[in-house]
């Protein structure tokens, strides 16, 4: 069985599969581009990245010289280099046991993803009753 179309429907058909294969070669564009933009941004964030871990790095160093310096400087006032080192030893330790337990106890009261959490509450409880 022969199936014949009138002759402004071939045209349509026609029509629409130049349509849908525009649409395709678009989305495949647009997908290219995304890759590209994103192979890019990935390249400069890496590059950031690197940067950020040297001057922490450089930085780190710096803040040891300058707390052994610290140390020398009070070990002379009281006398005793391994004394002067030990006092801003300990004064480090406490400073990062406060720091610590602030960070412990801000993130007690922190609840991630609240709003997020709410609606998947009600989303379950509205499907549980069927409303």
């Amino acid at each position: 069985m022969t199936i014949r179309y009138a002759e402004g429907s071939a045209g349509l058909l026609d029509l629409g599969a130049r349509l849908a294969a525009d649409v395709r070669r678009l989305i495949e564009q647009h997908l290219e581009l995304l890759k590209a933009e994103l192979t890019q941004e990935a390249t400069r964030v890496a590059k950031a990245v690197g940067l950020l871990a040297a001057g922490a790095v450089g930085a780190g160093l710096g803040a040891v010289f300058l707390l052994v310096a610290l140390g020398l400087w009070i070990g002379r006032l009281v006398a005793s280099t391994p004394g002067g080192l030990a006092i801003v030893g300990a004064g480090l330790t406490v400073t990062g046991l406060v720091v610590g337990l602030l960070a412990v106890k801000a993130l007690e009261r922190q609840r991630l993803a609240r709003e997020s959490a709410g609606e998947l509450r009600r989303d379950a409880e509205w499907i549980r009753n069927g409303v």
